[in-house]
């Protein structure tokens, strides 16, 4: 590059001159933290945990004793009821006034080896009557205990037991999953910036090279040197590069712009990029890397949840399919009386003991069908999570293999930029000196230009490679280390 310049003589391009828009200098790893820390789709992958996470601190909580105030405070009521007076044998309405207060404190515990639930309750209320006769009555439960569940063995405490863990564990690996996929899109912007400012360097090289060149043939053309066909060729060339630069700060702009945005940056930020080479050999087992895909992939927690899922809907219609059990059983103390004191003295026991049967007699097949849909859905659960399997351990032994390739690749790359930078160097001298024609020089111009940019491109398909394989895996083999975003 530095032959090429000092050929092409001294010449001054700007390319922005604005001093009042911020500058920043980036690098593909500052590139990478500025997207998992302040980019908008970074900030929605956090959310989506949050919220997984809250669903289920309010299952744990929902595990231990919950305790409820129900109560209503004040209740009043005037209305006209229907009476039947014995002496008279006649019915008749008369208006009557009441007010009414009650509280309760209840307490609940699941009981997850059982799948029941144990309650208890303590209440007090309070009773006045207006009317022909005035009359108050406290009523109270100082205690009362009961049990209530299912007799048929379907436990869906048993199943949100062995579920939810499986929720929160997948939203920690899809929080990982998510910022590492920001991380690959932050790569694709930088580099598509990366081959907009190289493309708009080669512009405004090439109409420099394009201007000097053409004054030389100018000189050259005075004297008879070369023709007026090669003069015109000459200047055609200077004409196309000014156009092909006028496209290149467009299209570099845009790319400016969406990096900018795409990190949470002011659009009209001005960013220049150092571009990142590969130093050193790094070589990706691709049975490690499947085991780490095994163990980190969120896809893998995504189907064995929705096969648990499957499975706890078939056991339940299976339970269902021929009858239904429940029983609620409870036992406590109660009293009524006239005045307070008398409310907690001389207390009464209260029993209650319900079971409830169903039966379907004729459903159509209803039941059945349910049950037959739910075992279908299972085997589709199954099915999709080997699928699931297979697809994930495909793509990251094909993505190892490409890893692995790719850094002959950027090899390979970079050493025909150096020989293509040196024929174009080469060239342009022996048309300083007449001994090459200018359709050699463009010739050696496009093919040093094409190296330049098939080199950005190697390392931009390495560096994508790479970042997919870590979103795949959630690991980061530079630092031989799990991925953590939390």
């Amino acid at each position: 590059m530095k032959k090429i310049l000092l050929i092409l003589f001294t010449f001054h391009f700007s390319l922005l001159t604005s001093s009042a828009q911020q500058k920043i200098v980036l690098d593909l790893e500052r590139t990478v933290r500025l997207a998992t820390d302040s980019s908008l789709s970074a900030q929605k992958y956090q959310s989506v945990y949050d919220a997984s996470r809250y669903r289920y601190l309010s299952w744990q909580a929902s595990r231990k004793p919950q305790f409820a105030l129900e109560s209503t405070p004040v209740m009043y009521e005037r209305y006209m009821t229907q009476r039947y007076l014995s002496i008279e044998d006649i019915d008749v309405y008369r208006q009557q006034r009441l007010f009414y207060s009650q509280a309760g404190i209840t307490a609940t515990q699941t009981m997850e080896r059982w799948g029941g639930q144990f309650y208890g309750s303590t209440q007090f209320g309070y009773l006045r009557t207006f009317g022909e006769q005035n009359q108050t009555q406290f009523m109270t439960i100082p205690i009362a205990v009961g049990y209530k569940q299912d007799l048929l063995f379907y436990n869906p405490l048993k199943w949100a037991r062995q579920i939810e863990p499986l929720k929160l564990e997948r939203a920690e690996k899809e929080l990982i999953y998510g910022i590492e996929k920001t991380s690959e899109q932050a790569v694709e912007k930088f580099f598509a910036l990366a081959l907009a400012q190289d493309m708009m360097q080669m512009a405004m090289e090439s109409l420099a090279s394009c201007d000097t060149i053409y004054a030389i043939a100018e000189r050259r053309y005075k004297i008879a040197s070369i023709s007026k066909a090669e003069l015109s060729i000459l200047e055609l060339q200077k004409t196309n590069a000014r156009t092909t630069l006028a496209n290149a700060r467009i299209t570099h702009s845009r790319a400016v712009k969406e990096l900018a945005t795409y990190l949470g940056m002011d659009p009209t930020t001005e960013i220049d990029l150092i571009i990142p080479l590969v130093v050193g050999t790094l070589h990706i087992d691709g049975t490690e890397a499947i085991a780490l895909a095994r163990e980190n992939n969120p896809k893998y927690l995504e189907s064995r949840q929705a096969t648990a899922e499957a499975r706890r809907e078939a056991e339940r219609a299976k339970v269902e399919k021929n009858l239904s059990v429940s029983l609620d059983a409870s036992i406590g103390l109660n009293q009524v009386a006239d005045n307070f004191a008398d409310a907690y003295r001389h207390l009464q026991s209260q029993d209650m003991a319900t079971v409830k049967l169903t039966i379907p007699l004729k459903d159509w097949g209803k039941r059945k069908n349910a049950y037959l849909a739910a075992r279908s859905s299972v085997d589709t659960a199954e099915r999709t999570e080997q699928e699931t399997a297979r697809d994930v351990e495909l793509d990251v032994a094909m993505t190892v293999a490409e890893f692995n390739e790719r850094q002959t690749i950027v090899e390979n790359a970079r050493q025909a930029l150096t020989i293509a930078e040196d024929a174009y160097a080469q060239t342009l001298q022996q048309f300083i000196r007449a001994q090459a024609d200018a359709y050699s020089l463009s010739v050696a111009q496009s093919h040093w230009q094409t190296a330049r940019q098939n080199h950005i491109t190697s390392l931009q398909n390495y560096w994508l490679a790479y970042y997919h394989l870590r979103r795949l895996t959630l690991y980061d083999y530079q630092h031989r280390q799990a991925i953590s975003h939390r």
